[in-house]
């Protein structure tokens, strides 16, 4: 399989002008309420304007394409948070919950390119090698924030680092994802259940107020 991703100066995936229309069929066919694995390349050049030439040019297979899109979606679903908990900032309550809302919402704007990794991933491994590596480099940015905090005091001796990093990510990532596919819209509640759970989680057991 050829490279899953070209990347651009701003750290976004680099498109041209067939790729993004090919990305847009897709979302397109997909909000309507077709599978992926029921598209065929001919359905999605058809919506797409483009020749089929136009598309095997650019992506190997169906799979390679789908890691490409996907790979485009996750700088903007896990950037924004990665780089946040990367950051100083005070992982209060609040601050949890304006975090978790901005990624909801990212999750919502690719809600039809992760619905579509779901599906395939559990037929085509190297897309589910693809997402599992993807939230386990999450995992880790999570894992050396809770050490780096467990340094301060902040977090309790007892905490299994690897675990509840793991919980955090993974939990959330399921949590989003079934609120999503659930039509439910009341992304607050969630934001704010999420960050009350990860909180305590985390400081719980510290003392830390």
């Amino acid at each position: 399989m050829t490279s899953v991703a070209r990347r651009g100066k701003n750290g976004r995936a680099a498109r041209g002008d067939a790729e993004q229309h090919v990305f847009d069929a897709v979302e397109r066919l997909l909000s309507r309420g077709e599978s992926f694995s029921g598209l065929g390349v001919q359905r999605i050049v058809e919506e797409a304007g483009i020749a089929r030439s136009s598309f095997y040019a650019n992506f190997e297979d169906k799979p390679e394409m789908l890691l490409r899109m996907s790979v485009a979606a996750t700088v903007d679903l896990f950037g924004y948070a990665e780089s946040w908990w990367e950051s100083d900032r005070e992982l209060s309550q609040d601050a949890l919950t304006e975090m978790l809302t901005s990624v909801i919402a990212e999750y919502r704007r690719h809600e039809y390119a992760q619905r579509a990794m779901s599906e395939v991933a559990t037929y085509d491994e190297s897309v589910a090698s693809y997402w599992r590596g993807r939230i386990e480099k999450f995992v880790k940015v999570v894992g050396r924030r809770l050490e780096r905090d467990r340094d301060q005091e902040l977090v309790a001796e007892d905490v299994d680092i690897p675990y509840t990093a793991h919980w955090i990510v993974w939990g959330t990532e399921r949590s989003i994802g079934q609120h999503v596919a659930a039509g439910r819209r009341d992304d607050d509640r969630l934001a704010v259940s999420l960050a009350r759970s990860i909180w305590w989680t985390m400081y719980g057991g510290s003392g830390y107020t």
